[in-house]
């Protein structure tokens, strides 16, 4: 059986390093993660252990010579893309007031308009896999305001990308979803400064809990777990839908009865 090859950006920290290890683990798949930060790279290879079927590629999904680089390298060793999980993301906290237009312009263009980029020029190895599946990272801030104006609006629009892609791509049977997490324990919120130390950021992770309906916030696993379903032939019949996967949060309010 011809070996699967699955794309992961931002494969090499949080959410994306542990899809990485996961379908690294089953020998069928071959994944390739595509990230631009050196160090991290040479951490998770150091997590992860040097292994036949695991790869980094350094690139910046937002510049188009990188991503052209990227697809070569895939063309002249694979040939083909079986899987892409579009997982690289930035957030930038505050509203309209405190987010100057340089980081919302930023935020844009690694959220929304890498992804883009990325997903066209991998197309043609998309295609020659006869039967891919592209998973986008998003979250449930597309649908209900966080705390960053820039990064809500970013995967509202990623979403809608979802949507448009799964019905521009179904003729090569090109499977596209999201995946819209809740609050996960990751590296994200103290990579992006939105908090000053790690005390502060583990008091959030504590009292944010409370609010879930399950009583826990996510872990990169359990986003994970999707992806690796959402690539899997399991979910053949799944297409241009936006999974919430978010411990109950978003449904959570004070008019349902509270039990004793």
């Amino acid at each position: 059986m011809d070996k699967k090859i699955i794309v992961i950006t931002g494969g090499s920290s949080g959410i994306g390093l542990q899809t990485v290890r996961q379908l690294a683990a089953k020998e069928k798949n071959h994944v390739i993660s595509f990230s631009r930060n050196e160090e991290k790279m040479r951490r998770a290879l150091k997590e992860t252990g040097k292994k036949d079927n695991i790869a980094y590629f350094g690139g910046d999904i937002t510049n188009e010579d990188d991503c052209l680089k990227f697809a070569a390298y895939i063309e002249a060793r694979h040939g083909k893309i079986d899987g892409l999980v579009n997982n690289a993301g930035i957030l930038a906290n505050g509203g309209i007031e405190m987010t100057d237009y340089e980081t919302w312009k930023h935020t844009i263009e690694v959220n929304l308009n890498g992804v883009y980029l990325l997903t066209r020029t991998l197309l043609p190895l998309l295609k020659k896999a006869r039967g891919a599946s592209i998973v986008n990272v998003s979250s449930v801030a597309a649908f209900k305001p966080g705390r960053s104006i820039a990064y809500s609006v970013s995967k509202a629009g990623l979403d809608m990308l979802t949507g448009f892609l799964a019905g521009d791509l179904a003729a090569y049977n090109i499977r596209v979803n999201s995946v819209n997490p809740a609050l996960v324990r990751t590296p994200l919120h103290l990579e992006n400064k939105i908090f000053e130390n790690e005390t502060e950021y583990e008091e959030l992770l504590k009292t944010s809990a409370e609010k879930y309906p399950l009583k826990r916030i996510g872990q990169p696993e359990d986003i994970a777990n999707l992806i690796e379903f959402l690539l899997s032939g399991k979910s053949s019949w799944i297409t241009g839908s936006i999974m919430k996967i978010d411990g109950g949060v978003t449904v959570s309010n004070d008019l349902i009865p509270p039990k004793e």
